[in-house]
């Protein structure tokens, strides 16, 4: 992939600092094609919980950068964090022609997760992770789509995966205590299942009943 591709844009904290919209915006109007400030404009923008308008300067970049691929990835993130999961697929569907890269084919897997396409979604998190295996969230989605799928050995050991990577992914920690509960493997999963729920993960208080817990 060409580096040249990639914006380092501004640091993360940098986004929460007060008045920094503001600050890009006239930038922007000095220098109405620097792509760069136009990209910060829009993930300060999408931090700040104003969606449209980020969406409006990633697409705009885009127009100037065609394979910005950051660009891309938010425009779909955008869409799959409002549950439009049909847009999503099809900017990350579109994504992947240009960039068959791990994370692209994981956040497509998600939108196919949304759409109830298990399949899909099962396909390409093992492509991504054959490729990239440590991306903890790609593992806990695999976890997920195949407890739906009632692949529960498969489903236990992805999300065994995520936890190994990432010991703090609470619906990883679910997921597993789900498979190994229908696998009748019960005081394990109270176990996980309780770690899931000190961790902010809420479980069915149905299920919780059912464990005392």
């Amino acid at each position: 992939m060409a580096p040249n591709e990639f914006d380092p844009g501004v640091p993360e904290d940098e986004f929460l600092r007060e008045g920094l919209i503001d600050r890009l915006t006239q930038y922007l109007e000095a220098e109405p094609g620097a792509w760069h400030l136009r990209y910060n404009l829009g993930v300060a923008l999408a931090h700040d919980g104003r969606t449209d308008e980020a969406l409006e300067q990633f697409r705009l970049v885009l127009q100037d950068t065609p394979k910005h691929l950051q660009s891309m990835i938010n425009i779909g993130c955008i869409h799959l964090g409002r549950g439009e999961a049909g847009q999503a697929l099809q900017v990350f569907t579109s994504a992947l022609g240009v960039w068959d890269v791990p994370l692209v084919r994981a956040n497509l897997a998600v939108a196919y997760l949304q759409l109830d396409q298990l399949e899909e979604a099962v396909r390409h998190l093992r492509e991504a992770l054959a490729v990239d295996p440590k991306m903890a969230d790609a593992w806990t989605n695999l976890g997920s789509a195949l407890l739906r799928l009632d692949r529960l050995e498969e489903s236990a050991e992805a999300s065994q995966k995520a936890l190994e990577l990432r010991p703090d992914l609470a619906m990883a920690r679910n997921n597993l205590g789900l498979a190994l509960l229908a696998l009748e493997r019960v005081e394990e999963a109270k176990t996980h299942i309780a770690q899931a729920k000190e961790q902010g993960y809420p479980v069915h208080p149905d299920l919780l009943a059912q464990l005392n817990l």
